[in-house]
């Protein structure tokens, strides 16, 4: 009996190189520009997972935060293997941010006018729920 077994490999671990990623993308505002290595190392960011956000992100000044929200927001639209709903990473930052105060009032608009992701900022209604 032939069986095909795909292997298990764990979530990408976020590091330097998704920082440098994100920063650098985060230059070209409301246009993401990016070659295939910024595109890998993005799908990587956005399929981290929760646990995979939660510590790469949280030592991370506001500015900064914004910017990669930004980028992330822009990545769902154009970057293959981004668009992941309600489970985005986009969600985790804008919830952050507005726990610290720093969640700036024109942001969800602009997140409206480049994203057709319906869940963004907030998320699904159920997840909201939970909290």
């Amino acid at each position: 009996m032939d069986a095909d077994v795909g292997a298990w490999e764990p979530s990408a671990r976020l590091g330097d190189e998704h920082t440098r990623t994100l920063d650098a993308a985060a230059t070209h505002n409301d246009r993401l520009v990016v070659g295939e290595d910024a595109e890998v190392r993005l799908r990587e960011i956005v399929n981290a997972g929760a646990q995979g956000w939660t510590g790469f992100f949280e030592d991370r000044s506001s500015d900064r935060l914004i910017a990669w929200l930004r980028v992330l927001t822009l990545a769902e639209a154009s970057v293959a293997g981004c668009d992941v709903g309600a489970k985005s990473p986009v969600i985790v930052l804008a919830r952050m941010l507005r726990e610290r105060g720093d969640y700036p009032a024109e942001l969800t608009a602009w997140i409206k006018s480049v994203s057709s992701n319906r869940f963004l900022p907030y998320g699904s209604l159920m997840d909201r729920l939970k909290d």
